[in-house]
């Protein structure tokens, strides 16, 4: 028998897979792949406060070069442009095109309907609690594990 340390790790990794699931599906229909569709999120969502190459790396876990090498490919693809920052020239902005937005467009939709697919085993009050008990869970996380963007595939 598993102690419960451990039933509560399998019960949330099969959540997360779940909504990676739907994540990779939505992904896979617009023609990217989930780097790609993470990267360009991502951005989207935190352009208006300057996106640099550096905090896709940090982000999503993956090395300058990696990221240097999906930028262009991006950038190549008119999904996204890079301008030199108003105070550095060397630091490149980086921001979502229209045929970019249009490509991630309904993820986050996709997403939410998938999570409420999944809640959907539990009546509303059963819902209010697990939502209660996590959030306890979370305040009790170090405050050195930054939390993940909200976008992901």
């Amino acid at each position: 028998m598993t102690d419960r340390a451990e039933q509560f790790s399998v019960a949330i990794r099969s959540i997360a897979f779940a909504q990676r699931a739907a994540a990779d599906e939505r992904v896979r229909t617009s023609g990217l792949t989930r780097q790609q569709g993470f990267t360009i999120g991502y951005i989207e969502e935190h352009q208006d406060c300057g996106v640099i190459a550096r905090e896709i790396s940090e982000a999503s876990g993956t090395t300058p070069a990696s990221v240097a090498s999906l930028l262009q490919g991006l950038e190549d693809r008119g999904l996204i442009t890079r301008t030199p920052s108003p105070g550095d020239s060397r630091v490149k902005l980086l921001s979502v095109t229209e045929e970019g937005s249009r490509l991630t467009e309904g993820f986050d939709e996709a997403v939410r309907a998938a999570q409420f697919r999944l809640l959907a085993a539990l009546s509303p009050e059963e819902q209010d609690q697990l939502l209660a008990l996590l959030g306890r869970v979370v305040e009790a996380v170090s405050p050195d594990v930054p939390p993940r963007p909200r976008r992901g595939a």
